[in-house]
């Protein structure tokens, strides 16, 4: 029984047409593996706030939503207390990151992939200028915290605010001094839970210069 060889009507006929899938299935997989790496990372700052600050003092905010420059974005957490008002990023990244703390992005290394995305300590700032205006208060008042996962390993010197997720509620509980009293803190909470509050950023741009001045 002779059996058919079809590796040169593959190649001849039907790859011209369907190699396109090979590149598609990779930024699926890539896709689907940064979804995941988000997802555990988010997780695990789930439990540690829930395990680690206390709810009656530190009021969160998932997920908010803002307008800045015409584009939608979502801050991943806001921690309102008496103590001050945290911003966190996780940024979901993995095994080598390149960058630094001034630069606008950085880059992740990670299973031969390289993938850039934003500075979170810059989008960080961003955020924080445009809540500040919006909640009339100094930029004093709220601390930029980055919590990525352990296995990251980074290649130059970051800032003690970018840490092990297993360490940002450790972090966010070292500030014990009182900085807004209750009536600030339900004002604030007030503010966070309109549903129009993320209109207001459509007119509130990041100005780098004046947050650095």
């Amino acid at each position: 029984m002779q059996l058919t060889d079809y590796t040169g009507t593959f190649s001849d006929g039907l790859f011209p047409y369907l190699w396109w899938i090979i590149p598609l299935a990779a930024a699926a997989y890539l896709s689907k593996s940064m979804l995941l790496k988000h997802f555990f990372e988010r997780f695990a700052v789930n439990t540690q706030a829930q395990c680690r600050l206390d709810a009656e003092h530190y009021h969160e905010f998932r997920n908010l939503d803002i307008r800045s420059n015409g584009r939608h974005e979502q801050i991943d957490y806001v921690y309102v207390s008496r103590f001050g008002i945290f911003v966190v990023a996780a940024p979901g990244c993995q095994g080598r990151i390149s960058g630094d703390s001034g630069g606008a992005f950085w880059r992740e290394e990670y299973h031969k992939h390289k993938t850039d995305f934003p500075n979170p300590l810059l989008k960080n700032q961003m955020y924080i200028q445009a809540l500040a205006k919006q909640l009339e208060l100094s930029p004093r008042m709220f601390y930029s915290v980055v919590a990525v996962t352990g296995n990251c390993q980074f290649q130059s010197v970051m800032p003690d605010n970018v840490l092990d997720v297993a360490d940002f509620a450790d972090y966010i509980a070292q500030y014990g001094e009182e900085v807004l009293d209750d009536l600030e803190v339900a004002r604030i909470k007030s503010a966070l839970e309109v549903n129009e509050f993320d209109v207001v950023f459509s007119r509130t741009g990041f100005d780098k210069q004046a947050w650095e001045s």
